[in-house]
């Protein structure tokens, strides 16, 4: 079972860190797409030397789903966190990211389509997601792996009014009662 997460808008500046394309996790199935979606985006410019783990990249000021978990509960060497980032298709919380700026919403400069349609059309996110993952993705996040706003696989039996907020608080409480050997 994995947590099924949104990247954030909001980020951190990375440091020093050296890491590449090619060492994100799903590298074999989504390198060629999403060498393509950052061809397709000429104003991104990524720094491969300056990264950190997506979990602390996307602890920026304005982030809300992040900063609630704990480090202890980031750094548990157990637990299966995938995030869906739109630049980089699903990667492993501790992959190491470079700064970018790049939302499902956003339009493709040259084919003025979506993020989440480019990510859909590609047919390749479905195939990590398993029935038993806990969904807490957003509605373009959910476009992105099948089409729709529906839920990919399970989501927790409770009602979030500030989704952000409130799913991490969730994970958090979550990822507490898990016990690593």
């Amino acid at each position: 079972m994995a947590y099924l997460i949104t990247c954030a808008g909001s980020k951190r500046q990375p440091i020093s860190n050296p890491s590449s394309l090619q060492e994100l996790s799903f590298h074999n199935e989504l390198g060629d797409a999403r060498k393509k979606l950052i061809a397709l985006n000429p104003h991104i410019q990524l720094n491969w030397e300056l990264t950190l783990p997506a979990w602390q990249l996307y602890s920026g000021p304005r982030s809300r789903l992040y900063p609630p978990i704990t480090v202890a509960n980031w750094t548990k060497n157990c637990i299966d966190i995938k995030i869906l980032s739109a630049l980089f298709g699903w990667i492993k919380y501790t992959d190491l990211v470079p700064y970018y700026d790049l939302k499902m919403s956003d339009n493709i400069p040259q084919t003025r389509q979506k993020i989440f349609q480019y990510w859909h059309n590609q047919n390749l996110l479905n195939q990590f997601v398993n029935q038993n993952d806990i969904d807490l993705l957003s509605g373009d996040y959910r476009k992105a792996v099948h089409g729709n706003t529906n839920p990919i696989s399970i989501i927790p039996n409770t009602q979030f009014t500030d989704y952000g907020v409130q799913k991490g608080i969730w994970l958090n409480n979550q990822l507490e009662n898990t016990i690593c050997n």
